[in-house]
C-alpha cells in the first residue's frame, strides 16, 4: 500500500494592519471549501482555537506591515519556517496607509497617537518606520491589493495545488480598462492613478466612473516621466496624485516617486 501523500500545510499570519487582507480569504466562503480538503490550514489565528505557530509551513500568507520590533521578528520567525512566503495586500507589499508616517516627523505622529503615552512605548510595541516585508525578508510572491481580490487569491491556491509556477498579475489598472472598453477617464479630464497602478482588481473603480486612486500600488515597471507628462496634459493635479502614492506607496514612492515629487515640491 503506497503512503497518502502530505497535505501541503498553509498559515495565514498577521502583523501590523487592519486585518482586512486575511478576511477576504475567510469571506470567499463556498468557493475556499473546495480547496480546504486538499490543504492542511496549521494556523489562521481568526478563525481557528489553535494554531501552530512553530511551522514547517509549505505556505505562509503574511498581511500588515512592519511597523514595530515584534512585527520583524515574528515576520523573521515566519519565514525561516516557511518554504514559500506570500507578502498578501499592499500593507505588506507596499507599507500602505502606515507608511504615510515615514513623510512625517515621527516624534510628532506618536505624539498625536498616543499622547502621553508615547514615552511610554518600549519594547516590541516601540514604534519603527513603516516597511514592506521585502525590506526586511525574501518575499516569494505579491498579492497586493487593500484588500487583494478574492480571484487573485484562488488562482495563486489553484496554481500552487496543481504544482504550476503561480502567476501574480503584472499588468497596469489601464489594460483591464482596455479590455472592458471603460473610456478612459483621463480623457474627460479626472484623475486616475491607472497608468501607474498593479491591476487585478477588473478596473472596479474605473468601471464605476471613479478614478484609480492606486489601492494595490504602483507596478515596478511604470514610466513615471511620460505618466506625469500624460497627466499634466490632461489636467489631472500632481499634488493629487502626489498624495495617492504617499497613501498606498508608502517607501516605494521613495523609490518610484522621485520625479512626481520633484515636479510638486521643487528641486
Amino acid at each position: 500500500m503506497t503512503e497518502e501523500k502530505r497535505k501541503p500545510r498553509i498559515a495565514i499570519h498577521s502583523i501590523t494592519g487592519c486585518a482586512g487582507c486575511q478576511l477576504t480569504i475567510y469571506f470567499i466562503k463556498d468557493r475556499l471549501l473546495d480547496f480546504l480538503g486538499a490543504v492542511d490550514l496549521v494556523a489562521a489565528p481568526m478563525i481557528k482555537g489553535k494554531n501552530d505557530d512553530d511551522g514547517p509551513y509549505d505556505v505562509c500568507f503574511v498581511e500588515g506591515s512592519v511597523s514595530n520590533r515584534r512585527d520583524l521578528e515574528h515576520l523573521k520567525k515566519w519565514r525561516a519556517q516557511s518554504k514559500v512566503l506570500v507578502a498578501l495586500g499592499t500593507c505588506a507589499t507596499h507599507a500602505n496607509v502606515q507608511g504615510i508616517k515615514n513623510f512625517h516627523d515621527a516624534r510628532t505622529v506618536h505624539e498625536r497617537v498616543y499622547g502621553q503615552e508615547a514615552a511610554n512605548l518600549e519594547g516590541g510595541s516601540a514604534p519603527v518606520a513603516p516597511t514592506p516585508l521585502d525590506e526586511h525578508v525574501k518575499v516569494d510572491y505579491k498579492i497586493s491589493g487593500c484588500p487583494p481580490e478574492e480571484v487573485e487569491i484562488l488562482k495563486f491556491i489553484k496554481e500552487f495545488l496543481t504544482g504550476m509556477h503561480p502567476r501574480i498579475y503584472h499588468e497596469p489598472v489601464c489594460v483591464e480598462c482596455t479590455k472592458r472598453e471603460i473610456r478612459c477617464l483621463l480623457e474627460d479630464g479626472k484623475e486616475c492613478m491607472g497608468p501607474l497602478i498593479r491591476g487585478g482588481c477588473n478596473a472596479l473603480c474605473p468601471g464605476v466612473g471613479h478614478g484609480c486612486t492606486g489601492c494595490h500600488g504602483p507596478i515596478e515597471e511604470a514610466n513615471i516621466p511620460q505618466t506625469i507628462e500624460l497627466l499634466k496634459a490632461n489636467g489631472v493635479p500632481l499634488k493629487l496624485i502626489n498624495q495617492h502614492l504617499q497613501k498606498y506607496a508608502g517607501l516605494a514612492f521613495d523609490k518610484l516617486g522621485a520625479a512626481i515629487r520633484k515636479e510638486v515640491e521643487g528641486p
